[in-house]
């Protein structure tokens, strides 16, 4: 199946202020709001909110922003990664515990952990 021939149909949709709360959070943990990384975070953790998407399947998600985008797959793949792995490690440690409302670990912190950590956030607001 072509990737153009995939359709989610949206379950909730996201307000303005949730939008706001994702891109001051993510730049309080430490993602660098220049890189287009930070983009692609911002439009997945919508993407997961919005289609109500409970198992996150990150090739599922580089798939729906490449078509929104129209972005070559390993391009968007690339700046998840990157963006991940350089992200600002005293702030997330510093942060995640006042945005989250759990206690930060490094054993469990990775991409998916945390956008079901954004999910978990926007679903009680």
């Amino acid at each position: 199946m072509s990737s153009s021939n995939i359709c989610y149909s949206k379950s909730k949709v996201i307000s303005y202020e949730q939008k706001l709360f994702i891109k001051k959070a993510l730049r309080q943990l430490g993602f660098n709001p220049k890189t287009i990384g930070f983009l692609f975070f911002q439009k997945a953790i919508i993407f997961v909110y919005e289609h109500d998407i409970i198992s996150i399947n990150l090739n599922e998600i580089y798939r729906y922003i490449s078509i929104k985008t129209s972005q070559p797959i390993k391009t968007i793949q690339s700046a998840f990664v990157y963006s991940f792995n350089n992200l600002n490690t005293k702030k997330l440690s510093l942060n995640y515990e006042s945005i989250f409302k759990i206690e930060f670990s490094s054993e469990f912190f990775n991409i998916s952990n945390l956008i079901n950590d954004f999910i978990d956030i926007l679903d009680i607001n």
